[in-house]
């Protein structure tokens, strides 16, 4: 059976959704296994991430409980979805079937019934570090090589980290042994952690560690 993208996103609350979109656009960018410009009928990056600022801002314009406003994010984010339908086409067609290209695009995977090992997700990268960067507002991690890791997710946190809630996407990156975190705010704690996406979808998280930004 053919590999096949998840496409359910109606399933996410609003937060969860810009997070996967936000991981999706940062795993197509730049990435070799899908180069761009992409051929039409298929929607350019810019135009999923134009998409994407447009329904943040109504995400955040909406707070307030305007009903006109609130009935804007939904069409947005109606909008949004119907692009990345549009985009999994010309991406399973590109992938021919290739789960590990299909992994590194940042949506999730279905898995197939038929496949009786290799099921568990991936295990929480060894060799976790997190130091400070060579620049103000930045960080390096370090980490072991993952076999299976198609490509990683960090999310950073500010404030309580077994709040679920407090956790914000921060980058999706290509398997490296060194990654550069920016554009963190200086004398402010942070909370990072990190995952390899495989063929089976998301691994399992590192224990998250704390480190002041300088």
């Amino acid at each position: 059976m053919q590999p096949k993208l998840i496409l359910n996103f109606d399933r996410l609350g609003e937060t969860d959704f810009q997070s996967k979109v936000g991981t999706i656009i940062a795993a197509l960018t730049a990435n070799p296994s899908f180069p761009e410009p992409w051929p039409a009928p298929a929607p350019s990056l810019l135009a999923l991430n134009e998409a994407y600022q447009s329904y943040r801002s109504a995400f955040h314009a909406c707070v307030s409980g305007d009903t006109f406003r609130i009935n804007q994010r939904r069409m947005l984010r109606h909008t949004l979805t119907e692009i990345l339908r549009r985009l999994s086409v010309y991406l399973e067609f590109v992938a021919e079937g290739d789960r590990m290209a299909l992994a590194s695009t940042g949506f999730d995977l279905r898995r197939d019934s038929n496949r009786t090992s290799g099921t568990e997700p991936l295990p929480a990268p060894k060799g976790f570090k997190v130091l400070h960067g060579a620049f103000s507002g930045t960080l390096d991690i370090r980490l072991d090589s993952l076999p299976g890791a198609a490509s990683f997710e960090i999310q950073i946190a500010q404030g309580d980290p077994t709040q679920e809630a407090n956790w914000k996407h921060a980058m999706t990156t290509r398997p490296r042994a060194r990654i550069t975190l920016g554009d963190l705010t200086p004398r402010q704690d942070y909370w990072i952690r990190m995952r390899g996406v495989g063929v089976n979808g998301n691994g399992r998280w590192t224990d998250p560690v704390n480190m002041l930004v300088i």
